[in-house]
């Protein structure tokens, strides 16, 4: 498994992973950025990665892993953000996303499947341990991910998805929960559809869907990559493989756990997000944004920053009073 230093394979710019990297490089708290391509052996997943100028030496770098309807680009600002503490960054686009890294099968789509290309993706980066930070989709991976590998992570921040387990029990006790929902089960039941729907008339369902929290640039820069020939269809398979016969372990987790969850969130309640609790068994933290919507990587990426650094902080002085 190997890294490289490439253009881009498809349009975006200028929120591809290129375009990104470039603005980060110009920072004065970066020292270098690049956009890469990552391979391993599940075929070719797009990238990019920076480090600061001056690394914090209580702090290790941050793997930022995006959501649906997103790509990497999510996390540019919160990026910037990280780089100026002192944290290094890696964030890659996630299979189905990456052109490198589309299999026809829903049975490759599944949750145990993602958390896997985490783990290999990561490695083959050259981060052996790191602090993982996971929006949507990225935090239905994050949640696994820190039960089944807790010697990868130094801290597991999870935006806006609540844990798996609660999720599910809440689908099946609360009506709230159950119709936020209806989306999934759209896409399950006609994910061509729904492509059509949301990429019609230049993507204007798409665009309704961010509900003006993702800057007009940057959602116009993902409604033109999803319009790629059949680049949504792949994306949509996520929901597809979500026929609850995946088994990944999700608890205990044990690692230094926050979530961050916006009150306005349109996916997922209170209740939901409050009931996450309960699956943690280290060190845990719950962070609502009082009027804030699903898309905090676009929206509010100082929140997220901040928790991410508080973490990593609170937790390596616990290490050193340990040693």
């Amino acid at each position: 498994m190997a890294t490289s230093t490439t253009s881009q394979p498809y349009n975006g710019a200028p929120f591809d992973n290129a375009s990104v990297a470039a603005r980060l490089a110009e920072l004065p708290t970066t020292a270098a950025a690049e956009a890469m391509t990552v391979s391993t052996d599940q075929g070719e997943f797009a990238a990019f990665r920076a480090t600061p100028a001056h690394q914090d030496p209580d702090l290790s770098d941050a793997v930022l892993l995006h959501g649906w309807p997103e790509f990497a680009s999510c996390w540019e600002k919160t990026a910037t953000l990280l780089l100026e503490q002192g944290m290094g960054v890696f964030a890659y686009d996630q299979r189905g996303y990456s052109p490198g890294v589309r299999p026809d099968s829903v049975g490759e789509y599944t949750i145990a499947r993602l958390v896997a290309d985490l783990d290999e993706v990561s490695r083959a980066a050259g981060l052996e341990r790191f602090h993982l930070v996971g929006h949507d989709w990225g935090g239905l991976v994050a949640w696994p991910f820190a039960a089944n590998h807790p010697q990868r992570l130094h801290t597991c921040t999870v935006v806006s998805t609540p844990h798996p387990r609660a999720l599910g029990k809440q689908l099946k006790t609360d009506d709230d929960q159950y119709e936020r929902m209806g989306y999934m089960r759209s896409i399950q039941d006609h994910p061509e559809g729904v492509a059509r729907t949301l990429l019609r008339d230049d993507g204007k369902k798409l665009l309704d869907l961010y509900g003006g929290a993702v800057p007009d640039d940057l959602a116009a820069s993902y409604v033109a990559r999803f319009s790629e020939p059949r680049a949504f269809l792949f994306v949509l398979k996520y929901y597809e493989a979500m026929d609850g016969r995946d088994r990944t372990p999700s608890t205990p987790i044990t690692v230094p756990t926050s979530f961050i969850w916006g009150s306005e969130d349109i996916a997922f309640s209170r209740a939901t997000a409050e009931l996450s609790a309960r699956y943690v068994e280290g060190p845990y933290r719950f962070v609502p944004l009082e009027g804030a919507s699903h898309w905090l990587p676009e929206s509010h990426p100082n929140d997220i920053a901040s928790t991410v650094i508080n973490q990593a902080r609170e937790h390596a002085a616990d290490r050193l009073r340990c040693n």
